[in-house]
């Protein structure tokens, strides 16, 4: 086999490869129709890892396929994290591509996160959520999952372990503070009545009338 031959069979081996991996790739954005425009919409780096840079990666084509551009100007997007409170994030449109934009943020997070884009373009009113799931795109998974040899837990992972062990020793402490207290209340009470008990056994006998030097002088 010559070279030549090698090296066009390479080349066909690798547009077949691209062309399996890319529909596959595709499917992590979220492809859909907003009015006159079509958007796709996923996260830039996939696998979404918590607490690594990130960003909203969006295309928006018109009618006919083709870029739209200057949709960083009037175009607005907002990111939520399971149903919480939005957080705006402001929209660049890319220098290489046209219809291209990007929003950065990093999702210090695990879980799903939603898109919600607003404003217009072209004065076209836009109002549209689109959320990471398995139909969509990719949900913000743990670091531990793409760790080796050893998983080290997320900042945010940790802090919410160390509250929870110092709310769990709160706990312990106040239910000893209380034990202590009662014990302490306890043992006051029993000195009292030690101290009371003591008093009544060793009082002096008082004097009877007929021992008193009065009855018997009259005697």
């Amino acid at each position: 086999m010559s070279h030549l031959t090698r090296f066009l069979l390479a080349i066909g081996a690798a547009v077949t490869l691209l062309a399996v991996l890319v529909p596959t790739a595709a499917l992590a954005h979220e492809k859909r129709a907003i009015g006159k425009y079509t958007f796709l919409v996923g996260f830039v780096n996939e696998p979404t890892i918590q607490d690594q840079p990130n960003g909203i990666d969006l295309t928006i084509t018109d009618a006919n396929g083709k870029p739209v551009t200057g949709a960083e100007k009037t175009l607005k997007v907002a990111v939520s994290y399971a149903g919480g409170t939005p957080k705006e994030f402001p929209i660049v449109a890319s220098d290489e591509a046209p219809g291209k934009y990007s929003a950065s943020f990093i999702p210090t997070k695990a879980g799903s996160y939603s898109f919600i884009f607003s404003g217009s373009i072209n004065g076209d009113p836009i109002n549209a959520t689109f959320q990471s799931g398995p139909n969509t795109f990719d949900d913000v998974i743990s670091p531990t999952a793409e760790q080796f040899p050893v998983a080290v837990p997320a900042p945010a992972d940790l802090s919410a372990q160390t509250q929870a062990a110092d709310a769990t020793a709160q706990a312990a402490l106040q239910r000893a503070t209380l034990l202590g207290v009662a014990g302490i209340a306890v043992g006051l009470i029993g000195i009292i009545v030690g101290g009371i008990a003591l008093l009544t056994r060793f009082r002096p006998p008082t004097a009877s009338q007929s021992d008193s030097p009065v009855a018997k002088a009259e005697y």
